[in-house]
């Protein structure tokens, strides 16, 4: 087995494994226990809110405590090992060249302080990334976090449906708590799940995978109560994906069974004023593409390094339409936010990023299923369709500053590294 110091490419065959673009080194016999364990309890906790679930917990933080203690226990157990942070090629570069390009975004910022603030929000996502990438160093621990993420999400999922039945509810549209406040949010969240529950609940015993399939239902269901359109319409991607070209013949059916349910649930059970007809005259769709002209507007104006992280809200007064003027509205397109908020110098590390991800995340998966590691090959492939939802609902959303698309390509980074030590293993078996 082989640990990277950084990893760069991936092009293998059955008869031939190009380690011209690869350099690695031997895996030191020091191992990333206690981080890993924190890892899984941190992503528990993320989807949990227990500091909201349990307000005396409040002055604790404990998401914020595990974290801290997952990042401190690494470091000690790389240097006990005397190993390097692992570095993947390109997404850990161009990951650090985005904070890097959104902390030059902070010097001309329209707001410093405001905009500083929101910079060390995407440093702990960035954090969080790194900590994937060093835990995850085997197959098993891929889909142990997975799991966790998925097991994370019911929190929110049960907790949206419940806020629904009580009718506990904004504008007619359930939410939950803390980063899952936003129904548009939580939607999103909630979306990049699925293909995750699909893949992992496949590796149960038979007896147990409708229990995998009630979880997948669970966070459907929430997704609609949200009643969100970005949100549907990225469910409605992964869906698609998933029945046409993901899984066995039994998994293609059950998830176009409940696709055929989500548009039924649109058609007859929508209960929002604003849906998918009549889009010209929706005083809500014309909002979300004034952000955008906004948002665009802004970009003119700071081309180079933007308005701030964070701080398109806080441009909206100065570039809204009058009739909208007296609104504080964020940026309902991710790109488009990037672009506003960190100028050319963000967006296209951003762009490449997401780039990448998809890229490597689609070779692994085809390099696994060649050389007969079907589980790898199928956890990568739902995180690829986890990222195609969220570039769907990134197009109307601002969701840049949420943790939830560096959780997906920090677990496609640490897929490319297993999978490379993996198949170099291989290829030295074999030779």
């Amino acid at each position: 087995m082989y640990a990277y110091s950084e990893s760069r490419g991936l092009s293998v065959s059955k008869t031939t494994f190009c380690t011209a673009d690869v350099r690695f080194s031997e895996r030191p016999s020091g191992e990333t226990i206690l981080s890993y364990g924190l890892l899984l309890v941190f992503l528990l906790f993320l989807y949990a809110n227990p500091a909201l679930l349990f307000p005396a917990l409040g002055d604790v933080r404990p998401t914020q405590l595990v974290a801290a203690a997952a990042l401190g226990m690494l470091f000690i157990e790389k240097m006990a090992g005397r190993q390097s942070l692992t570095l993947v090629w390109p997404e850990s570069h161009l990951i650090l060249a985005f904070l890097g390009a959104a902390g030059l975004s902070c010097l001309t910022a329209l707001w410093s302080r405001y905009a500083l603030e929101n910079l060390q929000d995407l440093a702990k996502f960035v954090a969080v990334y790194f900590l994937i990438v060093n835990c995850i160093n085997s197959e098993r621990r891929l889909g142990a976090i997975l799991w966790a993420m998925v097991i994370g999400g019911l929190f929110p999922a049960l907790g949206a449906a419940h806020n629904y039945w009580n009718s506990a509810v904004v504008e007619g549209r359930t939410t939950w708590i803390g980063i899952f406040g936003n129904p548009n949010d939580l939607a999103a969240s909630l979306v990049f799940l699925i293909p995750l529950a699909i893949a992992v609940g496949s590796d149960l015993r038979p007896w147990l995978r409708p229990a995998a399939w009630a979880i997948v239902a669970a966070l459907i269901a929430a997704i609609l109560l949200t009643f969100s359109r970005g949100g549907i319409l990225g469910l409605i991607a992964v869906l698609v994906m998933l029945a046409l070209h993901h899984g066995s013949v039994t998994r293609r059916v059950l998830t176009m069974i409940l696709l055929v349910a989500s548009l039924l649930f649109i058609s007859f059970f929508w209960s929002r004023g604003e849906g998918f007809s009549h889009l010209s005259q929706d005083f809500t769709a014309h909002q979300r593409l004034t952000t955008i002209q906004v948002g665009l507007a802004m970009f003119q104006d700071h081309p180079l390094f933007g308005v701030g992280l964070g701080c398109s809200v806080i441009g909206w007064p100065l570039y809204a339409p009058p009739n909208l003027s007296n609104k504080w509205l964020h940026n309902h397109n991710t790109f488009v936010q990037v672009l506003s908020e960190t100028g050319i110098a963000g967006f296209i590390p951003f762009v490449l990023l997401l780039i990448a991800a998809l890229r490597d995340a689609r070779r692994v998966a085809a390099s696994c299923q060649e050389f007969g590691r079907e589980r790898m090959a199928r956890l990568t492939a739902a995180l690829e369709v986890s990222l195609w939802g969220f570039l769907v609902c990134a197009m109307a959303g601002g969701i840049a500053l949420t943790w939830f698309p560096y959780l997906l390509i920090g677990a496609v980074s640490a897929a490319k590294s297993v999978a490379l030590g993996e198949l170099a293993d291989s290829h030295a078996v074999e030779n």
